[in-house]
């Protein structure tokens, strides 16, 4: 089975491309979610993931998107289940985000004709996700697996799924992936900081500003 060719999946990839990062926010709640994403979003990065096991999750995501307008992809990540995917579309995110393969979530997904990053591993977990109809493949966790030589590996035999590193990536390895071949990478913890909890706004920015600008040497 081929990975169909669908719209939605073609559009995101296109706005990923010219990003090369997704943002991944994190935290015990979303009090400084808008505020970080309106950062990012001033620093150049236009792509903007929230977890939804942060509570409140979802209403962030609509909250942003008023905020920032449809320059920034806002979407949902840790979608686990066929109800996730529901509970998302009903949201109006812009894209999904999951750890793991689903082939339910997949296809629930491409009812909404909602663009999927879908988590995966190894190879045979990475080939089942391109199949099932993931907009790019989210290669986690990367770090714990060897990191930039290892995505190298998985890219050889499959060179013609996006791949997507996440999980580890630190903000001077971020070159690295992306010469090795990444279409993009997710970023959380090593480039918020403290920010999602209320932190240093200022620092984040200069982070921010670094990685976009680094990241456009690759677009």
């Amino acid at each position: 089975m081929r990975p169909m060719l669908k719209r939605h999946n073609i559009h995101f990839r296109e706005r990923l491309a010219a990003s090369k990062v997704i943002a991944v926010l994190r935290a015990e709640d979303t009090e400084y979610f808008p505020d970080v994403a309106q950062v990012l979003y001033d620093s150049g990065l236009r792509v903007v993931e929230t977890a939804l096991t942060t509570p409140g999750a979802l209403h962030a995501v609509g909250q942003m998107q008023v905020e920032l307008g449809r320059d920034t992809l806002v979407g949902a990540g840790n979608v686990r289940t066929v109800s996730d995917v529901d509970s998302c579309a009903a949201a109006g995110v812009d894209f999904l985000a999951t750890p793991t393969v689903s082939p339910d979530v997949l296809a629930r997904a491409q009812q909404y004709e909602l663009p999927v990053v879908c988590g995966a591993l190894t190879p045979t977990e990475v080939d089942a996700a391109w199949r099932h109809g993931a907009a790019v493949v989210r290669v986690f966790p990367i770090g714990p697996s060897g990191g930039v030589r290892y995505l190298q590996q998985v890219r050889g035999p499959l060179p013609e799924i996006p791949l997507v590193p996440a999980g580890g990536v630190t903000l001077p390895e971020v070159e690295g992936y992306l010469g090795a071949g990444a279409f993009a990478v997710a970023v959380g913890a090593p480039l918020l900081g403290d920010a999602v909890c209320g932190g240093r706004l200022e620092e984040l920015g200069q982070r921010a500003s670094y990685l976009a600008s680094l990241a456009g040497k690759f677009v």
